[in-house]
């Protein structure tokens, strides 16, 4: 097992979480899951945080499509709570432990804390348009507010464009309604396990804001943010398909403000929590940055037909 000890992306840091805990490389077999994880985790922890009467705690299971189960704990010490944690298991194989360590124990860390450098391999493949593995339809989205419903003033909204380009941007509502259109008909995948069929999506065509902004070579990763704080990433490839949109409507109306108004990003391709809401600042990169769920164990990309939705060893891809 590999494990490292990082600093979290801001919207994690919004969460109170202090520190994160990543473990790949995993590859183990558990035969007793509640048992077995407890036992792990008693003796993992306090390699990294200063422990003096651990208990874990076991909090809930979530089934995630056909295959994975995330197993949650709460880490106590001394009845004082310290740290959260996720085990990912696929058919009785642990992939990762994921802890996020609260923000009042940084103190107790009995190791230091690095930024992430590890660039992801990332597995290629042909996009195909089936259905993908452990989806299940359901007729209307389900709408998550993982940090809450930010204020947003169409008239002071701000798209930004930064990093490796030659031109940065600073585009207003105004600018962006005045690009080219483009629509798309595609369905939209959550990680969790629900599809929603044939939605309309329109907007700009993320590869027009990349030309106009003029990538620089070297760019290989494009990190986006909400006005919320939440963030994502995904590799510069995807970004440039030729379906990835600033979104700015869906099935002929305007985006709602729970839909992410004034515009958010879709790439068919990807799983929807790469489809950063509200957003209003993107950075072309050529290191790998973990946002929000990534932070938290979510793959680097997620390909929904790859069924990348979890960062794993590559013995297991």
């Amino acid at each position: 097992m590999e494990c490292t000890l990082k600093y979290p992306p801001a919207s994690l840091r919004l969460k109170g979480i202090g520190k994160v805990l990543e473990c790949l490389h995993v590859s183990a077999r558990i035969l007793n899951p509640l048992e077995d994880l407890q036992v792990l985790l008693k003796d993992l922890l306090p390699r990294y945080i200063s422990l003096r009467d651990p208990r874990v705690e076991f909090s809930e299971n979530e089934q995630i499509g056909d295959s994975y189960i995330i197993y949650k704990y709460h880490i106590l010490d001394r009845n004082t709570f310290v740290a959260s944690c996720r085990a990912v298991l696929r058919s009785r194989i642990l992939l990762s432990v994921i802890c996020t360590v609260d923000s009042s124990q940084e103190p107790r860390l009995t190791t230091r804390a690095v930024e992430p450098s590890t660039e992801p391999k990332l597995q290629r493949g042909p996009i195909p348009s089936n259905s993908p593995r452990g989806q299940r339809y359901i007729d209307d989205f389900v709408i998550y507010r993982i940090l809450g419903s930010p204020v947003v003033d169409p008239d002071s909204w701000r798209f930004r464009v930064e990093g490796l380009v030659a031109n940065p941007l600073t585009l207003s509502f105004e600018d962006v309604l005045s690009l080219s259109r483009a629509a798309v008909v595609r369905d939209f995948h959550c990680v969790t396990g629900w599809s929603v069929a044939s939605v309309k999506w329109e907007g700009v065509r993320l590869r027009l804001i990349a030309e106009m902004a003029g990538v620089k070579e070297g760019a290989r990763w494009v990190y986006m943010e909400g006005l919320d704080g939440y963030s994502s990433v995904v590799p510069l490839e995807d970004f440039l398909s030729d379906e990835a949109l600033l979104v700015l409507a869906i099935n002929g109306r305007p985006l709602t403000h729970e839909q992410g108004f004034p515009a958010r990003i879709f790439i068919p391709h990807l799983y929807g929590w790469k489809g950063v809401k509200w957003v209003h600042r993107i950075e072309f990169r050529e290191n790998y940055l973990d946002g929000f769920w990534e932070a938290l164990g979510y793959h680097q990309r997620g390909n929904v037909f790859l069924e990348e939705r979890f960062k794993v060893g590559s013995s297991l891809r």
